[in-house]
């Protein structure tokens, strides 16, 4: 085992690489933005749950910045991306509920 620095050296990302992750997050911050207009930070567990998947992602995605092989970053990158979709969803089920739950109130 080796000390000399050549040992620690990973897999640098390529530039595109980092424009995807910094762009991927970006996405997701705005979509966190957008948690608070379809039920998240209301502190009821089914409400938050968008949220707490867009917060995973985020952090997820983070990962990719300092994780040195490429293998790696792809792991991250696509875990990130599947968490993010899951808020997503989650985010699409919160407002049909919260619509449905609307027009009752509205129609009776």
């Amino acid at each position: 085992m080796s000390d000399s620095p050549a040992a620690f050296v990973g897999e640098e990302p390529s530039r595109v690489e980092l424009a995807r992750f910094k762009a991927f997050i970006f996405i997701q911050v705005l979509f966190l933005g957008a948690s608070g207009l379809t039920g998240g930070f209301h502190f009821k567990l089914w409400s938050m749950l968008d949220t707490s998947l867009l917060v995973l992602s985020l952090g997820m995605s983070a990962l990719a910045f300092v994780i040195e092989t490429r293998s790696g970053r792809r792991f991250i990158f696509r875990a990130a991306a599947l968490m993010y979709v899951l808020g997503v969803i989650d985010m699409a089920v919160n407002i049909l509920i919260s619509g449905v739950v609307g027009w009752k109130q509205i129609l009776n």
